[in-house]
């Protein structure tokens, strides 16, 4: 998503939906990280699936989680 003021509707996003949008940002830039211990970056993996979850049934974003 280029844009990330709006949703994929084009409605401008909430503070919360902003805030969700930035922990999910956050979590693909941890799970792409490889220095991780294996436990927390199957954690952070699976975490980041939970908040695109939330992401995607709120239209903000679209894609799919990358990992493995």
């Amino acid at each position: 998503m280029t844009d990330r003021t709006k949703d994929l509707l084009g409605n401008d996003l909430t503070a919360d939906e902003a805030e969700l949008l930035d922990l999910y940002d956050r979590s693909v830039r941890l799970a792409g990280r490889t220095d991780l211990p294996p436990v927390i970056a199957a954690n952070v993996k699976q975490a980041m699936v939970l908040l695109w979850n939330a992401c995607n049934d709120l239209a903000l974003g679209c894609g799919k989680p990358d990992c493995d």
